[in-house]
């Protein structure tokens, strides 16, 4: 009886073994062409203000859209406001330009990071993006005038209606 508990160890010990979680290529090739294509969309489902519990942003519209050169973003802000004038009147952080100070480069887990700078009136923001290789995103939001903010959403081509 004990000999067939040790064959039955054995076994499970495989069986866990091949059910570890397995990297679906064609998704991490994916990914990879987009970024380097620099034309790709960003949206997010949950957002984590500083200090606050995680909100779930499904059906709020958000997104960061990368076209060569210049950046598209808007992303709703629940969070603290610490000087300058009132929240602006698009209810988050909105930018439409240039990407200023852009940084690319992949880490050892080949995660590409993506770093940019924008300002928005006389707000200064720094964009750290994580791209994980199977296309989900971390975005984190630091800035002049607000808390802290992170995002977490996924990589995905540019909708055919958000191209003009």
């Amino acid at each position: 009886m004990k000999r067939y508990s040790h064959y039955l160890l054995i076994i499970l010990l495989i069986f866990f073994e091949s059910c570890g979680t397995s990297v679906d290529a064609a998704k991490v090739e994916k990914t990879k062409q987009l970024v380097e294509s620099r034309e790709f969309e960003i949206e997010h489902d949950w957002v984590n203000p500083m200090g606050g519990g995680r909100i779930n942003l499904i059906g709020n519209p958000n997104f960061i859209r990368f076209k060569k050169d210049s950046v598209n973003l808007f992303l709703p802000f629940f969070g603290e406001r610490f000087a300058g004038g009132g929240y602006n009147d698009e209810g988050g952080i909105k930018y439409n330009g240039p990407l200023n100070d852009l940084e690319i480069r992949t880490d050892s887990k080949n995660t590409q990071i993506i770093e940019f700078s924008a300002r928005q009136n006389t707000e200064n923001l720094n964009f750290t993006i994580n791209i994980y290789p199977e296309g989900k995103v971390d975005t984190k939001v630091n800035s002049s005038y607000r808390s802290f903010i992170s995002y977490q959403g996924e990589i995905g081509e540019i909708k055919e209606k958000d191209r003009k």
